[in-house]
């Protein structure tokens, strides 16, 4: 049986395990803002995943272009003289690409930029690649 003092005893225990709300208030408060501040966190990383895959694919597609160049400068034995634009569908995406020819102090010689965007006409490409050519191959 428990007497009076052990009964007060009791009570103060029972009072002493809890949390006041306060205490839930802050915690719940830290919780939420920890949270946020990772999702945000994640939020960012997605996009800028989604940046890299846009900017890798279109490095492919301007390689492409100074690959078909040099492909085309072998058989003909010229280089470009006029800028060149187009469209190419790769990762079920369109891509527009221009190549502009950049003349160097060396006649034989030709410097190409390529530009790749995923929008036409656009002034803010994705990815700007130079790469030379010559017209010095044997036929």
């Amino acid at each position: 049986m428990m007497n009076s003092i052990n009964i007060i005893r009791w009570c103060k225990h029972k009072k002493q395990r809890g949390f006041t709300l306060i205490e839930v208030m802050v915690a719940l408060f830290i919780v939420a803002t920890a949270v946020s501040a990772l999702m945000l966190k994640m939020m960012s990383l997605v996009d800028d995943t989604i940046y890299l895959d846009q900017k890798t694919v279109a490095q492919w597609v301007a390689l492409n272009q100074i690959e078909l160049q040099r492909i085309s400068n072998k058989n003909s034995n010229t280089v470009l003289k006029d800028e060149k634009s187009g469209q190419e569908d790769m990762a079920n995406r369109s891509w527009y690409w221009k190549i502009k020819p950049i003349k160097t102090a060396n006649q034989g010689f030709i410097q190409m930029q390529v530009s790749v965007s995923d929008q036409p006409n656009s002034d803010q490409p994705l990815v700007t690649i130079m790469a030379l050519a010559d017209s010095f191959h044997r036929r």
